[in-house]
């Protein structure tokens, strides 16, 4: 019995990391600080829906490791009212040790990934030109960015490629799994 529910769990995370598969990563140099205790999540999604549940499902996800992260749409609804100072006061206002932030894009990256943002200054004001809606079936690239809230550098980026395939709330899991176990593996947060 328990080898059978052993495989059910196997076939079920091989699954869900086939959904979103992680095709490049780019980090200065190996993270060698303490993992981040605290986090905005941002995800850069013209659709609100989208946009919450993802930011929220992340924020969940991150409190299994230690991580106190919260959702920045809980904090600013609209995405066209993040600007520089909104960022600062978030960053004084919740204590916060780092800044994830995530868009979305058809368009596949270059062979050799090179971040479009090497410091968190750099991705305010363009947020609605960041990142497009995909439609179900349609195979897009998820860029991952992690800044650092003291030095604003960026420390960690990760693309994804993957495709909504009938339950987008399967999806966006499969997608914060497998960023999540990349960036524990990387020493960014505590293993659970």
């Amino acid at each position: 019995m328990k080898l059978r529910l052993l495989l059910v769990v196997l076939a079920l995370v091989t699954v869900s990391c086939k959904t979103a598969r992680l095709i490049d990563t780019w980090a200065p140099k190996s993270y060698a600080g303490a993992p981040y205790k605290r986090l905005m999540i941002v995800g850069l999604s013209p659709n609100p829906t989208a946009r919450a549940q993802y930011e929220n499902d992340f924020a969940d996800k991150l409190a299994n490791y230690g991580v106190l992260a919260v959702a920045s749409i809980n904090v600013v609804p609209d995405l066209e009212s993040i600007d520089h100072k909104t960022v600062e006061s978030w960053l004084a206002e919740y204590t916060l040790d780092g800044v994830i932030v995530t868009r979305v894009t058809t368009r596949k990256p270059p062979r050799h990934y090179v971040p479009p943002h090497t410091s968190l200054g750099d991705w305010y004001g363009a947020w609605s030109a960041e990142s497009q809606t995909v439609l179900e079936k349609e195979t897009f690239f998820l860029e991952a960015d992690l800044f650092d809230a003291k030095t604003e550098e960026l420390l960690y980026s990760a693309v994804l490629k993957t495709k909504i395939k009938g339950d987008r709330s399967k999806t966006i899991h499969a997608v914060i799994d497998r960023l999540a176990a990349d960036m524990v593996e990387r020493g960014y947060f505590q293993g659970a």
